[in-house]
C-alpha cells in the first residue's frame, strides 16, 4: 500500500481554530502520507511558476501579438474550467491520492510541450493541458491533504499551502536563472 491508497477512517474534520488538548501521536503511515502530499504541493507550485520567466521568449519566438498570446494563455484556465470538475468523480472512483498524482505526472511531462510549442495552436493546446491537469491535481491534492489532516487530528493544511509557495518561488527562480544564463527555448 502507498500513502495515497491508505484507508482513512472517518474522523471529525479539524479546523485551524480547533485546540486539541494534547497532540496525539501520529503513526508512520500518516507521516509518509503527509510527506507524499507535501511533495505534490511543491511540484504543483514548481510547475507553472517555472514557465513564467519563459513567457516573453515564447511570445517573441512564436511572433505572437499580445492578443494572440493572451488567448493562448487563456486556454489554460479554460482547460481548468472544463476538466477541473472531473476531480470529484475521479477521486470518488480512484481515490484522491491517485487522482492527484496522475495529473501531476502529466503536467510535469506536459510542461516541455509549452517550451517546444512551434505554433500558436501547439502553445494553446499545451496550456489547455497544463490548466486542466493543474485544476484536477489542485482539487485532488487538497482533498487528500484534508484526509491526511484528519489522521493528524489537527490542522496541517496550511503547511501544504506554504510548501506550494516554496515550490512556486523555487520554480520561478529556476526558470529565471535558466533565462539569465542564456538557455534558449528550442526552436
Amino acid at each position: 500500500r502507498t500513502p495515497f491508497s491508505a484507508g482513512v477512517p472517518d474522523l471529525p474534520i479539524v479546523t485551524a481554530h480547533a485546540e486539541p488538548s494534547a497532540r496525539q501521536p501520529v503513526d508512520d503511515h500518516s507521516r509518509h502520507a503527509r510527506v507524499a502530499v507535501a511533495v505534490l504541493f511543491v511540484v504543483n507550485g514548481l510547475t507553472l511558476a517555472n514557465l513564467v520567466p519563459w513567457l516573453p521568449s515564447i511570445k517573441s519566438d512564436l511572433g505572437l501579438s499580445n492578443t494572440a498570446f493572451g488567448l493562448g494563455w487563456a486556454a489554460g484556465p479554460l482547460g481548468g474550467l472544463l476538466l477541473g470538475i472531473s476531480a470529484g468523480p475521479l477521486s470518488a472512483r480512484f481515490g484522491s491520492g491517485r487522482t492527484a498524482t496522475s495529473p501531476c505526472l502529466v503536467g510535469v511531462l506536459g510542461l516541455p510541450a509549452v517550451a517546444f510549442a512551434p505554433t500558436w495552436l501547439a502553445f494553446a493546446a499545451s496550456m489547455f493541458l497544463l490548466g486542466s491537469t493543474d485544476a484536477v491535481m489542485d482539487a485532488a491534492m487538497n482533498a487528500h491533504g484534508l484526509r491526511v489532516q484528519r489522521r493528524y487530528r489537527r490542522s496541517i493544511i496550511n503547511s501544504f499551502h506554504a510548501l506550494w509557495s516554496v515550490g512556486a518561488v523555487t520554480g520561478g527562480l529556476v526558470g529565471a536563472a535558466a533565462v539569465a544564463l542564456g538557455v534558449s527555448r528550442p526552436a
